[in-house]
């Protein structure tokens, strides 16, 4: 009976870990991630259409997108922040690269809709800092 009630207690332990640990290859620091100040998209136009500089990281790891299980892509626009479909997170490099979207907030120009809380991408650009 013992022997039971540990296996459960493992077992119990382990899946609840994996459902909130997240992807597990991020070593990220995003508590020291630097948010440029520059002239950003701050609204979204009554049609959804998104044009012009937005805040690109990874939703899971640095825009606090708890219900993300695993590291994707998103922008941010006037702090709401939205799953990028369209282009994923590896088009851009690799995600848990130093500068990398797990560990860094890049700036993007954009272009696109946002239809259902998903900004879906016709133009994704990174621009250099």
């Amino acid at each position: 009976m013992i022997r039971l009630s540990t296996t459960t207690t493992i077992i119990f332990y382990f899946a609840l870990n994996m459902v909130y640990a997240g992807c597990g290859s991020c070593n990220i620091s995003n508590k020291n991630s630097e948010i440029p100040t520059i002239d950003f998209v701050t609204s979204i136009n009554e049609n959804g259409a998104v044009k012009g500089l937005v805040l690109a990281s990874c939703g899971m790891c640095n825009f606090g997108m708890k219900k993300n299980r695993k590291c994707s892509l998103a922008i941010q626009i006037d702090e709401k922040s939205y799953n990028v479909k369209g282009s994923g997170i590896e088009d851009h490099g690799d995600s848990h690269a130093k500068d990398g979207f797990c560990n860094a907030v890049r700036i993007a120009k954009v272009s696109g809709q946002i239809k259902n809380n998903i900004f879906l991408s016709e133009l994704f650009e990174l621009q250099k800092e």
